[in-house]
């Protein structure tokens, strides 16, 4: 179905009492890999009225005063959009900045703000158990959701927010985190990840023409793929599969056994070098892809199916804008 032809229908709420209900454009950036989901929404240069929350018969009118009257830094946002008098929410976060000039730019972050400032903490964790770390520095307002037991070796933390925390579990043991939209803490490791929902995608029906995606043979894509992980008495265990070709990666992933070595360094290769697709996918608003999610490609061309797969989404960018109406366009990572 072509949604371009359907009316377009945004919500911008900002703070308890006053929200926007047409703008210039929207671009919302997601993904697993940067921890920090952000949105940035630019109102048009002739905006006059707003909506207050408290009254929706009543308009507030911001002509000739000073934006930071009515947002200020700090101020939740919830940004929803969809067709046809439907909504569906699509960011959850904060203001960050405010660019006060004309058009009128608002950048936000997701709840990972909130996390940079909450209270320091320091501690040993000799077994390296995941939850165990996350627990201690995480505040038990947040429900964290884990794929599997993540086992990291001896970890030490020194006078660190939970934001810096897991920025440094990401960059030493492949860790990966992200809000989603319900609040809750996504957990896992890039390969382990569980997908909770697949989505359908036929190159006929809900793929857009000029998505960036092209079709690989595993043959294109030599790989010498080595995985190292830090053993609790500081030794270093290695894998290595693949051959030399164009390409030559190494990964450190601490606490890993012997087994749980070997299995993680196949999956690892298999996910990088297996025939599938590569790049990014364009879509409409629906269906409601999100970052974590998985999508199952339908090319109908070829009878035998060979072009037709299940992949991990990566990250979700989604532009909404007069020229691309609501455009989602999908970063595909791995074949699952």
């Amino acid at each position: 179905m072509n949604y371009l032809y359907h009316n377009i229908n945004l919500k911008i709420k900002i703070g308890d009492r006053i929200s926007f209900y047409r703008c210039q454009s929207i671009q919302i950036e997601k993904s697993v890999e940067t921890l920090i989901n952000t949105a940035k929404i630019t109102l048009p240069r002739e905006y006059r009225n707003a909506v207050n929350e408290e009254n929706t018969n009543k308009s507030v009118n911001i002509e000739q005063k000073s934006i930071l009257d009515f947002i200020k830094r700090k101020d939740k946002v919830e940004i929803s959009f969809g067709y046809d008098g439907h909504f569906s929410k699509e960011f959850v976060g904060y203001v960050t900045k405010i660019n006060s000039d004309i058009p009128l730019v608002i950048e936000c972050e997701d709840e990972m703000f909130n996390l940079k400032h909450e209270k320091r903490y320091s501690g040993y964790f000799k077994t390296g158990n995941v939850k165990e770390i996350l627990k201690a520095v995480i505040p038990s307002k947040y429900e964290v959701v884990y794929d599997a037991d993540y086992f990291i070796g001896k970890w030490k933390i020194e006078d660190a927010t939970p934001y810096e925390v897991l920025q440094e579990l990401k960059e030493k043991a492949f860790m990966r985190a992200w809000f989603d939209n319900e609040g809750k803490l996504n957990v896992g490791m890039t390969v382990d990840f569980k997908p909770r929902i697949a989505h359908q995608l036929n190159f006929s029906q809900n793929i857009r023409k000029g998505s960036s995606i092209k079709f690989e043979q595993k043959e294109s894509k030599k790989l010498l793929l080595t995985i190292e992980s830090q053993q609790k008495d500081g030794s270093i265990i290695k894998k290595t599969v693949g051959e030399k070709g164009e390409t030559e990666q190494t990964i450190k992933r601490p606490g890993l056994s012997k087994s749980e070595l070997e299995s993680f360094t196949e999956n690892m290769y298999k996910s990088k070098t297996s025939d599938g697709f590569e790049g990014s996918i364009d879509t409409w608003c629906y269906p409601l892809v999100k970052e974590g999610d998985a999508v199952d490609l339908f090319r109908p061309y070829y009878e035998d199916g060979h072009q037709n797969g299940r992949y991990f989404v990566e990250s979700v960018s989604i532009n909404v804008s007069g020229s691309n109406g609501i455009k989602r366009s999908l970063k595909i990572s791995y074949k699952l």
